[in-house]
């Protein structure tokens, strides 16, 4: 069989060419005249022999291509796909409801190194190009993120992305770095020459993405940085973790809840927030808070099929004084989560904690199980040693980290496929919060657990106290009235009592409980129109995930105490449970 020669090969742009521009730049066989469709085809195929003169050469559409090659017909052929779907698209936009932007969609696609958009994600981007607010609801691990970096991309200008968390900023620019996407980041960590540049390169226009937090506006920022800010007028306002205006906004982090007045002063861009719990109390408080209590609001299934979840029974004696009753619990449960890591074979384990002095507490006891952990919180170490332990646990940085204990700061938005195990020292603050923590499980669809240690009405307490203390210190600082104060500890007390109260019955399915407390389990909207469903046959596709037969620990007991491993109930004790 001949071989290619060396200088044909090198000479292959150029015999294209000279066949393009011999043909007139259209398909020989069908006249197609769209240059972005036109390929160069191998009269005598190179496998064969033929080489890149131009004598060998012909131009052909993508779809007379396909036809000459029938075992890559749909590789071929799947731009003139699009394309003719984006056609039949617009002639059946007769409420001219389609942006103009869409016609680069495909073309935004493949920048992500994607060519299929999962099942909700189109209504999000269109709604974005079409210039609305809205508030997008996907479970964790769906894609949320594509949801607002197309529409940025496809859209002149520069997007401003909040996000809570330092790592959660470098780890999202670093992959628009890979995709070579200019965005970057502001934070505090940065020097004063290399924020300067940053912030030139934003007013040159050079920046697509400007990741930073709420406070980079606040009274603490210099002057001359909120005016460099203030001047700007992005194309999008994206609030990344939206949940965190709800929880964070009234105490912890008040920035968190002056976003609206951070939107005015860039202008009034359109509000894209995403988060993956919100039920329907929590929607409306973040879109109040935002200031766009109209906006749109897409949600997608909250639930996570693929998770068995099992709630576990830790009590307490109650003959014991109480500095003897939380010492045995950090040996039981120690021994316990010891146990559960160690039997994960092929994947990574979360350990979720409530405070830094359990997670320390829990660190000594794991390192006399003979397990060494280390422990990530909003105080540990440095920036460089906390961005060293997310590196390691999200495969960015050597050597690879197998199990972290965090507390729930860790985990928002990272991106770690293969968690198979994760597991909470006690139920969180509410239902929202739980479902963001153990839906850092199974995020590639695989089967995983979730593992809810509970212990009763202590649990409840410790989550109360912490509330009334946050408030305090807000009240005290100047955060907040005295009468924001009362009304933002009793809306927390009430989503711990929620959260409690589902931890703690025996006698329901557990997803169940939870999925009541949400929309998640039912689509939001209105039905597409048949425009943007011929998009979505085109470029969308159905998402496939492992549904586990094992749902929880009420529909499965044999099956729950058998993962527990341990003769110990794994449930509360009380009313026989509903088969």
């Amino acid at each position: 069989m001949a071989s290619i020669a060396p200088e044909a090969a090198l000479d292959w742009s150029t015999a294209r060419t000279v066949a393009l521009r011999r043909d007139c730049h259209r398909c020989v066989e069908c006249g197609e005249a769209e240059y972005a469709s036109l390929d160069v085809h191998h009269r005598v195929p190179r496998s064969a022999g033929g080489g890149n003169e131009a004598s060998n050469l012909t131009t052909l559409c993508d779809g007379c291509h396909a036809r000459r090659h029938p075992n890559l017909q749909v590789s071929l052929s799947r731009r003139a796909i699009e394309r003719w779907a984006l056609r039949l698209a617009r002639w059946l936009d007769t409420q001219r409801a389609l942006p103009d932007e869409i016609e680069s969609l495909s073309a935004a696609l493949r920048i992500f190194g994607k060519e299929r958009l999962r099942e909700g994600q189109l209504e999000a981007v269109l709604a974005a190009l079409r210039g609305e607010d809205v508030l997008v609801v996907r479970p964790t691990g769906s894609g949320k993120t594509l949801c607002f970096q197309l529409p940025a991309v496809m859209r002149d200008g520069s997007t401003f992305v909040l996000s809570p968390l330092k790592a959660l900023m470098k780890d999202q620019v670093a992959e628009l770095q890979a995709r070579k996407i200019p965005g970057t980041f502001i934070n505090s960590d940065l020097g004063h020459d290399e924020k300067k540049a940053r912030y030139e390169l934003l007013g040159d226009g050079a920046l697509k993405f400007l990741y930073c937090t709420p406070e980079r506006f606040g009274e603490n920022v210099r002057h001359e940085e909120l005016a460099a800010l203030g001047g700007m007028r992005p194309a999008f306002l994206v609030v990344d973790e939206a949940h965190c205006v709800v929880r964070w906004g009234d105490a912890f982090r008040p920035d968190y809840s002056r976003i609206a007045a951070i939107r005015e002063l860039l202008g009034n861009p359109p509000v894209l927030a995403f988060t993956a719990t919100a039920g329907v109390s929590m929607q409306r408080q973040i879109k109040d808070s935002l200031g766009v209590p109209d906006a749109r609001t897409l949600v997608t299934g909250a639930d996570r099929p693929n998770i068995a979840l099992i709630r576990h029974f830790v009590p307490y004696d109650a003959r014991k004084s109480e500095p003897e009753k939380e010492r045995e619990q950090m040996v039981r449960r120690a021994e316990l989560i010891a146990r559960l890591v160690r039997d994960v074979r092929a994947g990574k384990t979360m350990i979720f904690v409530p405070t830094i002095k359990i997670g320390t507490a829990l660190q000594l006891a794991l390192a006399d199980q003979g397990l060494n952990l280390p422990f990530y919180h909003s105080r540990f170490g440095t920036a460089n040693e906390r961005d060293m332990i997310v590196g390691r646990f999200t495969g960015r940085l050597e050597p690879s980290l197998d199990a972290v204990i965090c507390t729930n700061a860790f985990s928002m938005g990272l991106d770690v496929p293969n968690v198979r195990l994760v597991i909470n020292w006690q139920h969180p603050a509410s239902v929202e919060d739980y479902l963001q923590e153990f839906g850092r499980a199974g995020r590639d669809g695989a089967p995983a657990t979730a593992v809810l240690l509970v212990g009763g009405s202590r649990d409840k307490s410790l989550l109360d106290w912490m509330a009334e203390q946050s408030l305090k210190h807000a009240a005290e600082a100047g955060e907040m009235s005295a009468q924001d104060r009362i009304v933002a500890l009793s809306r927390r007390k009430e989503a711990i009592a929620a959260m409690h109260e589902i931890a703690t019955r025996p006698d329901s399915c557990f997803r169940t409980m939870l999925l009541r407390r949400l929309v998640g389990e039912s689509e939001t909207g209105t039905r597409p129109t048949i425009s943007v469903r011929v998009l979505n046959w085109a470029f969308g596709e159905k998402s496939a995930r492992f549904r586990s037969d094992f749902c929880c620990d009420n529909c499965d007991r044999e099956r729950s105490q058998a993962f527990i491993g341990d003769a110990a109930p794994t449930r509360m004790p009380g009313r026989v449970p509903a088969r």
